[in-house]
């Protein structure tokens, strides 16, 4: 099915599907190569790391919502691939311990069609793979705990690759799956952040003997986050960077269901015997990317991605544009033809699947909270 042709394409994993729970959203993040697990300072928090949810941000005291498109791999040119989100996000302003957002995000896959035997079309729908997630972050800073926060999610997976196939609905599939994420506030400007996503059982589709595990992910971040002001008081410019690091962690046999993400830990990451060192450590993926924003207004992004496994070597671009301390624009792009890089990756470069991608999200934030300083936002 296509799906799993764009799983190959896109992401370093196998037999795993609802790519939906591995695909960022937010226009700001990409544009730095897929970053936020450290940082986790805008809305993209809620795919990256739940527990910035707790970490002190004016823009969340009234209450932010943002919505985010971007078209899918446009060098297949596939009809209707395309992915939509919209999240929201409130932290008390009075309140110094505890944030919540909720989100949902959809991949619309177009029209699969089903054969049979003799090639002989025997139905078609319109595929798709919702996710739907409620997140809560919290600190201990009142029990003197200081610089570590903390966050859950839960989320709910709908995924609807062939709706109708089969007298009971067979070709859908329903889990329910749990992040963990905690950020250490060190030195001035420094942060660690660690997320374990997609903690959950496994998924069928058509039999509960055709198990697929999903995707449990791991995610380690540093992140460099400083303010720089001047004399009279005024932010003149910011600088956010982070590196990130992720892995798919998953072990498939083929006599028996796959493992939890519990075992797999174990049997598919700590003792792995059936890869070698250099294949685990190609399982991992690398981000590379950093901002610059000036007056509170103006921010320029690049980012780096690569992806061994995958065979992906990516440049990402972005710029956002923010005013009155109330509505923020992004957009990012990704270049990286096919070969990208090659004769600096012995794996020959880029597969070149996202070459030409693109987003925009635009977001709303303290929509409750509205001050007379709002109008001079480029100075605060």
């Amino acid at each position: 099915m296509m799906l799993f042709v764009l799983a190959q394409c896109v992401f370093s994993f196998g037999p795993t599907p609802i790519i939906t729970l591995v695909f960022p959203s937010g226009a700001r993040s990409y544009g730095m190569g897929e970053v936020g697990t450290a940082l986790a300072d805008d809305e993209d928090v809620l795919f990256y790391n739940p527990a910035g949810l707790s970490m002190r941000n004016d823009r969340w005291h009234g209450g932010a919502v943002t919505n985010f498109y971007e078209h899918l791999l446009p060098v297949f040119n596939i009809p209707g691939l395309w992915h939509y989100g919209v999240e929201g996000i409130y932290q008390p302003q009075f309140w110094n311990w505890c944030g919540i957002g909720i989100s949902y995000n959809l991949i619309n896959f177009g029209i699969n069609e089903w054969t049979n035997d003799l090639g002989l079309e025997i139905g078609r729908a319109r595929s798709s793979e919702s996710v739907t997630g409620i997140y809560w972050g919290f600190n201990l800073e009142g029990i003197g705990l200081k610089n570590h926060y903390f966050g859950v999610s839960t989320k709910y997976v709908y995924s609807a690759l062939a709706p109708s196939y089969g007298p009971g609905n067979e070709g859908t599939g329903q889990i329910i799956a749990f992040d963990i994420g905690y950020i250490w506030k060190f030195l001035p400007s420094m942060r660690f952040g660690l997320n374990l996503q997609n903690m959950g059982p496994n998924i069928f589709y058509i039999s509960q003997q055709e198990e697929d595990p999903i995707p449990f992910t791991l995610n380690m971040a540093l992140a460099y986050s400083r303010d720089f002001v001047a004399d009279n008081g005024i932010t003149v410019s910011q600088v956010r960077a982070e590196i990130r690091t992720n892995r798919v962690i998953e072990k498939n046999y083929v006599d028996q269901p796959p493992d939890l993400f519990y075992t797999a830990i174990y049997t598919g990451f700590i003792h792995d015997t059936s890869s070698t060192f250099k294949e685990q450590l190609g399982a991992f993926n690398v981000h590379l990317g950093a901002e610059y924003t000036l007056f509170n207004t103006f921010s320029i992004r690049s980012g780096f991605l690569y992806d061994d496994a995958g065979l992906r070597v990516e440049n990402h671009w972005g710029f956002g544009i923010e005013l009155f301390n109330h509505f923020q624009l992004d957009q990012y792009w990704i270049y990286s033809p096919e070969g990208y890089l090659g004769w600096l990756f012995h794996n020959g470069g880029s597969n070149g699947a996202r070459d030409g991608q693109w987003g925009i999200n635009f977001t709303f934030f303290n929509i409750f909270k509205w001050t007379a300083a709002d109008h001079t936002w480029w100075k605060n």
